[in-house]
């Protein structure tokens, strides 16, 4: 459900919304948003609406179950980025796949493609526009989070 801040921009997820950056080995999980979903042909992290009760951690793994078919089960949480406007916010899971974790992906309705993508070229595909603006913060969280991929057990 779309909501309206108090800066008057439109955000989807009355509850503020969250979605999973899954990083392995220098490598982003990134899927290609359907074409008739909100900024279709895009390439984000899956994510969406927080729901009533529910925090953000539980809605990014759901949500990427609901997307992209991943067991939350194999995600290890690193910690997140907040990105706030007007009393909305969007949370950033920041996960890694546990070590010996088989990741099988499967493209459900909201996904019409996915794929893993070395750091150095993400910045160089057609993103999500609040995508691109969280990957290019001067902050480097996600950035710094990916390239670190893989180093830490």
């Amino acid at each position: 459900m779309w909501t309206t801040c108090r800066r008057g921009h439109a955000h989807w997820g009355r509850h503020g919304a969250a979605g999973l950056l899954l990083a392995d080995r220098g490598q982003v999980l990134l899927q290609l948003r359907a074409r008739w979903a909100h900024q279709g042909g895009t390439w984000s992290i899956p994510g969406g609406a927080i729901e009533r009760g529910e925090d953000a951690v539980g809605a990014a793994l759901r949500e990427a179950g609901e997307e992209l078919g991943l067991d939350p089960a194999l995600v290890r949480v690193h910690g997140s980025r907040v990105a706030r406007c007007g009393g909305w916010s969007y949370e950033t899971v920041l996960g890694r796949p546990h070590a010996d974790a088989v990741v099988d992906l499967h493209d459900h309705a909201e996904s019409d493609g996915h794929r893993w993508v070395p750091q150095a070229e993400v910045a160089s595909l057609r993103l999500h526009p609040a995508f691109a603006a969280a990957w290019s913060d001067p902050d480097a969280i996600l950035r710094d989070f990916v390239a670190g991929a893989g180093t830490e057990s």
